[in-house]
């Protein structure tokens, strides 16, 4: 039976649903790879059902396009699907054109398997940043109700290292903090990714990071962020969890990257779901007021401290 760490704050637990094959370091390296995505996600479904949790699928649409089926179990069982664009591509090499046409192609897909149209986005690479914080725009006039794009470190691919830790409605001249009822504010939330520290950031939010960083170092975090109110947004792919996917051809550091601690992520994911309460980005963004809510609730995000 799941029991929680002393704190009744509700994380976020969202997972990128992708191909192995579309990620940035092995797109280009690797030739007629093996599709392992339905046993993947069933390692996944299988998690979550033994603890009774809902979790947000971010879905590439060409995925949900070539396995409706699939994507729509994922949708009965409970959980929310979010778009994770149609072809798994960086904004960096979009046009803000080029988005929209991503974004209604996913949102089309998706639909078309589930019956339901996505209300949450997360960029591929997490590629919402400064040079490409147009995307806002085209969120909003697209209809998304929040974006999980935002990583508030830096790293050499992605992240906005000042940006909020906390989720947050997105101001019209900054979308990159925390703002005023006094200034106009979109119709759109951010829920960025986990990190604690404020001067150094360390990125605790899953993925690569949940590999490599032992368990009882994500949970320290995790409890940190809930001690300052902060809901940890977590993210996984479920091919992370699949240790037959492993590429023996690749080379070392990709492989590192890729594919270290993939054989105990699924114990580490186990021990973090029965420490900590999760759900939906969405229904986390609802309990933190910030859906649903219209703009009366910023006051209380702007007074708080995001600092450490």
């Amino acid at each position: 039976m799941t029991s929680f760490n002393g704190t009744s704050k509700t994380n976020v637990l969202s997972f990128d649903l992708e191909h192995w094959h579309s990620a940035t370091l092995l797109s280009s390296a690797l030739e007629d790879p093996v599709d392992r995505i339905e046993e993947s996600v069933d390692i996944v479904l299988n998690l979550l059902r033994k603890h009774g949790v809902t979790a947000t699928f971010f879905v590439v649409g060409e995925v949900a396009e070539e396995y409706p089926d699939l994507i729509d179990r994922v949708r009965s069982e409970g959980h929310e699907i979010g778009s994770h664009g149609h072809t798994h591509t960086p904004l960096f090499e979009l046009s803000p054109a080029a988005f929209e046409t991503e974004l209604e192609r996913s949102s089309g897909a998706i639909e078309r398997a589930t019956g339901v149209e996505p209300e949450g986005f997360r960029a591929p690479n997490f590629s919402v940043t400064r040079e490409t914080e147009w995307a806002f725009d085209v969120l909003e006039s697209a209809g998304f109700r929040y974006d999980s794009s935002v990583f508030p470190v830096k790293t050499p691919m992605y992240g906005v290292p000042d940006a909020p830790r906390r989720p947050y409605t997105v101001p019209v001249d900054d979308p990159f903090r925390i703002g005023s009822n006094r200034e106009a504010l979109r119709s759109l939330v951010e829920s960025p990714l986990a990190a604690i520290g404020s001067v150094l950031r360390l990125p605790i939010a899953g993925g690569f990071y949940g590999r490599v960083l032992p368990e009882r170092l994500l949970k320290w975090g995790i409890r940190r962020l809930n001690r300052r109110g902060i809901p940890a947004n977590l993210y996984f792919h479920p091919w992370e969890f699949n240790p037959a996917i492993e590429v023996e051809s690749l080379r070392p550091h990709k492989r590192f990257v890729s594919f270290h601690g993939v054989e105990g992520l699924e114990s580490k994911l186990d021990g973090l779901l029965s420490a900590f309460s999760f759900n939906t980005a969405r229904s986390v963004l609802e309990q933190e007021a910030l859906l649903d809510s219209g703009g009366s609730d910023v006051e209380r995000a702007v007074g708080a401290n995001d600092l450490e």
